[in-house]
This record gives structure tokens, sequence and C-alpha cells, in this order.
């Protein structure tokens, strides 16, 4: 009894034993953590992608950019401060007849509130991969539609006639996506406990000031950036 007391040949299996597991969960779980980080980079990236190419892109509410959609057809102004001139007679009108700095339109993936200016769902994604979603996909590829929305706020900057419309500051923001772990919450299933395999990113937004509004170049936009 004594010498089998003493006994301390299988020492090292009962270690490697306790030792292993947690060896695995830390090796693993530093994998997943990793690669969640990678994802969330790729969420901010994809927000950062999707503002450039909107900024220069038709807008998915598809006639905000068009005179006609903040103005009638006699109140050709521009905007100086707190009044507007009527090009054609020189004369002051009022501030009303001034765009609204104010003025915001939010889209999602199948439509824009308000829905004053209509909703370019070929703006949003194509089939030839141009649209502002299909663009942030290339960064993240596990995207999903309903996760990007796209604001369009007037800062009342610019004046009407203006090719390529009023400019605007644009946000895209990637929101309720979810990062995708793959080790941990098996190994941790195995063990009896449980972890979620999907957890929630950070919203990430990028905001940036138009530029042409329009997906082509003259001649393929027409004086006031509406693409022909």
């Amino acid at each position: 009894m004594t010498r089998m007391w003493r006994d301390s040949a299988g020492s090292v299996l009962v270690e490697y034993t306790v030792v292993f597991p947690l060896l695995i969960l830390t090796l693993l779980g530093t994998t997943d953590v990793a690669n969640m980080l990678f994802q969330w980079a790729q969420a901010n990236k994809a927000a950062y992608i999707g503002a450039r190419t909107a900024i220069v892109s038709n807008p998915i509410p598809q006639s905000i950019t068009s005179d006609s959609s903040l103005y009638t057809s006699t109140q050709l102004t521009q905007h100086l401060g707190d009044f507007c001139f009527d090009f054609s007679t020189g004369s002051s009108v009022t501030p009303a007849a001034c765009p609204s700095a104010s003025l915001t339109v939010q889209c999602g993936s199948t439509s824009c509130t308000p829905s004053t200016y209509g909703f370019n769902s070929a703006a949003f994604t194509n089939s030839y991969g141009t649209g502002i979603f299909d663009r942030m996909k290339s960064a993240f590829p596990q995207l999903q539609a309903q996760n990007v929305m796209v604001t369009y706020t007037l800062n009342g900057s610019g004046y009407v006639g203006r090719i390529g419309g009023l400019p605007m500051n644009v946000t895209v923001k990637v929101q309720n996506a979810q990062a995708q772990l793959y080790f941990l919450p098996a190994i941790l299933s195995f063990f009896g406990g449980s972890f979620a395999a999907q957890i929630n990113i950070p919203a990430f937004a990028t905001t940036l000031t138009s530029e042409d509004m329009c997906s082509g170049t003259l001649p393929n936009c027409d004086l006031t950036g509406q693409h022909t």
C-alpha cells in the first residue's frame, strides 16, 4: 500500500486531463474573440464605404436632389442666411421659400421616411453590384440589407440649381448586425454550459458631405444632378 501510495507514474496523465480542456478553451476562445473583433472592424469599414459610395451615387430618396422636390418652379432661390433671393427678379422672398435645414430622410432597404421623395431601390442594391449596400458587402460579406440605414440631411448650404442638388450630410449606419462565434458555444456546450453563437456588433456610422449625388458623370448626369 505504501508503494502504491507513492507511485506517481500516472500523474502526468491526470495533470494533462485537467489542463488540456482549459488550454483548448483558451486557444479557441482567443480565436473566437479575435474573429469577433475582426467582424467589428469589417462593420466599421462597411459604414465608411457605404457613406463614400452614397455621396457620389444617385440618392435612395429618388427626387431629393431635384429642385422641384423642395421648391415650386417659381421659387428659384438661393439660401443666404435667414432669407432668400429670387434669381429671376433679384428681390428677396420669404424665408418659407428657403430649404429647411432640418429636412431629414431616413432610408432602409425597402423604403424611406418620409416617403415624399420616393424610393430608388437600385441605388440601394442592384444586379450590377454598384448599389450602396452592394459596396458595403465587399467589406462585410455577412452584412444583411436590414442592418443598413442611410440618412440624408440638408446642411443649409448650397443653392437651387446646383449640379447634384443641394449639399447634404449623408450618414450610413450599420446597426443590429451580429458577429458569429464558432468555438466557444460548442466547447461550453460539451461541458454542459451555454454561450450564444451570435453576439451583437456595436452600431457604426459614418457621415460625409455629399458631392455630386449622381452615379454617373456629365453628360450622363443632367444639370440638376439626375442620372440620364
